[in-house]
């Protein structure tokens, strides 16, 4: 039985130090961009989050000399905090990192690549009619990518951007006869 006295009846109090704003590293500093840049290829999702929070934090230390691989026993690893080579993950399917994912995050793309990505696909929608419009919406929502890629394709071969930007009229028929 507790002989403690007086703690039954008070709240808990918040932490003592609040965070006011987020750590942020030297993020000028030559390694500390080196790090940025680095990619994150052939991990899981979970490996993939620790290696980005490591980079964000600041903790993440890069390899000055390749490891050895776990699998071919070569040294041919040159991205720190992997157990297997690139070659090694991509045969077996497995996570570098843990060596027991099932799916490898390949490669990702950058934020300029996407946003290009993405602008060019708004413009190729707005090449559309309006039916074509609602049937690439639809196929999409389905998961036909093949059927939505085709709705596209075919209407950018009718469009080229020459037609966009003609002065001339169509038709020059229908001048007003005297």
């Amino acid at each position: 039985m507790s002989t403690a006295k007086g703690k039954a009846g008070q709240k808990k109090q918040g932490q003592k130090h609040k965070n006011s704003f987020a750590f942020v590293p030297n993020k000028f500093s030559p390694v500390a961009m080196k790090i940025a840049a680095t990619p994150i290829q052939g991990v899981c999702q979970r490996c993939k989050d620790i290696i980005e929070w490591k980079q964000r934090m600041g903790k993440y230390k890069p390899l000055t000399q390749p490891k050895t691989c776990l699998s071919c026993q070569q040294k041919r690893i040159y991205c720190a905090y992997h157990v297997l080579c690139q070659p090694c993950s991509t045969e077996k399917q497995k996570c570098a990192k843990c060596h027991e994912g099932d799916i490898a995050v390949h490669m990702d793309k950058k934020k300029e690549e996407i946003v290009k990505e993405e602008q060019e696909l708004e413009y190729k929608i707005s090449l559309l009619n309006e039916r074509q419009k609602r049937s690439y919406r639809r196929k999409i929502e389905r998961g036909d990518d093949d059927g939505a890629n085709k709705i596209l394709g075919n209407a950018s071969a009718e469009y080229s951007d020459d037609d966009f930007f003609d002065d001339e009229p169509e038709n020059e028929d229908d001048d007003v006869e005297e």
